[in-house]
């Protein structure tokens, strides 16, 4: 992929020249690790295009970079409705809340969708927000970006017994909050235990003399506590019907 006039086309081959050096140092290959199909289902960029990358052959920009009328045609065969079937031209244009002209105009590529018309579609075909709007390039860094994390993680666990969990399947592909708090969890499950703080004197007696209230007869605790609360210098509880607190 020719890249010197291209910051996006820069920042993906450093990215895939990273994460291609963590997966050796795993002993592994990015077929292992990496789940194409998923990649190609997040970012609509075939997923042989990605694998090429990581083989070092070239992809063209036109390989990764797809119109609006490319994009959504993805989204539409990809993502069919409840009843397994497509969305209609005219069934878009109802949920995003446009003339079905427009959204037939849409589909061929004779208009341009505006902001709030890829926000409503990517809300309809549950995508991330900027799918239309992100170049090719931009939206593979992002996907390539959460496998890195989760190498990072592997790497990390190498050694625990747990190096079979692969990356392909929830754990490399969830959305961002879980997998943030999947890493996080999985970090602190490395970390020694911090051994139990040695019992203070206080609490040994703190706990007898619970445990000598709880013993004691009802009206007797209550008689014991007031004399309690007048030492703490705390209000005393109203008494029985008639006794009064003394003063």
């Amino acid at each position: 992929m020719d890249t010197p006039d291209n910051p996006g086309g820069q920042a993906l081959a450093a990215v895939v020249a990273a994460l291609t050096k963590q997966i050796e140092a795993l002993d592994r290959t990015p077929e292992d690790l990496i789940d194409f199909d998923h990649i190609e289902s997040t970012t609509g960029i075939p997923a042989d295009a990605v694998r090429r990358l990581f083989a070092g052959e070239a992809v063209t920009p036109d390989e990764l970079n797809h119109s609006f009328p490319e994009r959504l045609k993805f989204l539409r065969r990809t993502r069919p409705r409840d009843d397994g079937k497509q969305y209609s031209g005219e069934q878009l244009a109802q949920r995003v809340g446009i003339a079905k002209p427009t959204m037939s105009a849409l589909i061929r590529g004779d208009r341009k969708p505006n902001l709030d018309v890829n926000r409503e579609l990517e809300r309809i075909f549950r995508v991330s927000p900027g799918f239309f709007t992100m170049s090719g390039e931009e939206a593979l860094v992002k996907a390539l970006e959460r496998v890195s994390d989760q190498v990072l993680v592997l790497s990390q666990l190498k050694g625990v017994q747990i190096e079979h969990m692969a990356l392909r399947g929830s754990i490399a592909v969830g959305d961002d909050d879980l997998a943030q708090e999947l890493r996080a969890a999985l970090l602190s499950g490395l970390a020694p235990a911090a051994p139990a703080p040695d019992p203070q004197p206080e609490d040994s007696e703190l706990r007898e003399l619970t445990d000598t209230m709880r013993a004691l007869p009802a009206g007797r605790r209550r008689s014991v506590m007031n004399v309690v609360r007048g030492v703490l210098g705390l209000a005393h509880d109203d008494g029985p019907e008639g006794s009064h607190p003394r003063k």
